[in-house]
């Protein structure tokens, strides 16, 4: 079979096509990967296909009628059990993103926002006062603002403390943080979908769905056990009060070099800031908190007497 040129359209076509399936096939798989839920009755809608085609094949007639019915109204049924997954998906490709990413702040100014920040966080963790605090990147955060009492307050360890003592009218909700200012306080998030573990309260739910639909960083102090998380892409890290000082230097005023500085020196400052990250990689301390490790006594003390010896 000869190619000609009138036929490359066609062939461009088809591989666009076969791109935008893949794409989509792609985007539904991990739509679904992270959310037990969600896999469950994906599953379900699964068992319906095979059983569909299972009645055709062996000539079931009413029970191919039966599941007629039930794939007519397929469509209407996925959006309606599906609704948080593809409104979660909708946010994340109409939000907005500042390119600017609040250029105006010096590093200087975001150290003593950091500072400010560590400073609350870690006697909140002391005292056990629940909190919760999101950073705005460069996604806009404006409907959460809306959705709270608006402050835009300068950043200080003593307001974020008077914000989330318990009995305050706004500590029950999140203080959002835009620049070195805070926002709002007492601002609603949508809970995260996700099976998480049930050590983890309303607080911890809220901060990992505001950071599945953003690339905020947010922050948790648990009233439980005064342990300080960071939930960013979905993921929730516990951190010590200096590893959390460190990670938010790390992703706050780094970033913020390139955009301040002028084009010309913006390539060598780059160069050498990933220069530098490359070469501190290995010696820079891993601060987040693993788990314990189980030891089992027992086996080893049966082992040390097997062999005449205790350990």
């Amino acid at each position: 079979m000869e190619l000609s040129i009138s036929d490359v359209p066609y062939i461009i076509r088809w591989i666009v096509d076969i791109l935008v399936l893949w794409g989509l096939i792609y985007a539904g798989l991990r739509l679904v990967r992270n959310n037990t839920r969600t896999i469950q009755i994906f599953k379900g809608v699964i068992i319906l296909l095979i059983v569909k085609g299972l009645s055709v094949l062996l000539g079931l007639n009413a029970l191919s009628y039966i599941m007629n019915l039930f794939l007519q109204w397929g469509v209407v049924a996925i959006i309606i059990v599906f609704q948080p997954e593809i409104r979660g998906v909708l946010e994340k490709l109409g939000r907005t993103s500042s390119p600017l990413h609040w250029a105006e702040l010096t590093n200087g100014e975001y150290e003593h926002m950091i500072n400010e920040l560590v400073e609350a966080c870690d006697e909140m963790s002391r005292t056990k006062t629940g909190a919760l605090i999101t950073i705005q990147q460069t996604q806009q955060l404006t409907d959460y603002v809306n959705t709270g009492i608006r402050m835009d307050s300068v950043v200080s360890a003593e307001l974020l403390q008077t914000i989330f003592q318990y009995g305050t009218p706004m500590h029950d909700g999140a203080v959002i943080i835009q620049g070195n200012k805070i926002a709002c306080a007492a601002a609603y998030f949508p809970p995260t979908t996700k099976d998480l573990p049930s050590k983890y309260g309303a607080r911890h739910r809220a901060a990992v769905g505001i950071s599945e639909i953003t690339d905020s960083i947010t922050i948790v102090v648990s009233e439980e056990t005064g342990a300080i998380s960071v939930a960013v892409k979905g993921q929730l890290i516990q951190y010590p009060a200096e590893g959390l000082r460190r990670y938010l230097k790390n992703m706050l005023i780094d970033d913020t070099v390139s955009v301040v500085d002028n084009t010309f020196f913006k390539t060598a400052r780059n160069f050498s800031i990933s220069r530098s990250k490359k070469t501190d990689k290995k010696s820079k301390p891993d601060d987040r908190i693993l788990p314990i490790s189980v030891v089992d006594l027992y086996n080893d003390k049966q082992g040390g007497k097997k062999n005449g010896k205790t350990r």
